[in-house]
């Protein structure tokens, strides 16, 4: 269900970096699904999920135009702003 609503928001903003983190309240994990458009060169997808997966803990993977993974946070508003940060960071160098 995430990687579909993700696929959605990417098609209805083809131009965006788009990244979706669900908490799972009985496992206590979150899962993160990102997209990105096809011209994304500094920024592929499985990068993004990677790194975001790993500062949580957890794993990603996936293509460089969409990727998928799960982590750890209690926090996702702070989970969000690393992953901001961090795409920020990767597409401005």
């Amino acid at each position: 269900m995430l990687m579909k609503t993700v696929n959605q928001l990417s098609a209805a903003a083809p131009r965006s970096h788009v990244m979706l983190l669900a908490p799972q309240m009985h496992s206590g994990k979150v899962l993160c699904a990102c997209q990105v458009p096809k011209d994304s060169a500094l920024l592929p997808a499985s990068d993004w999920a990677v790194a975001v997966c790993r500062h949580f803990g957890g794993s990603g993977g996936g293509s460089a135009l969409v990727a998928k993974g799960t982590g750890s946070s209690d926090d996702i508003p702070e989970a969000l702003k690393w992953a901001e940060q961090f795409a920020r960071q990767t597409t401005q160098r």
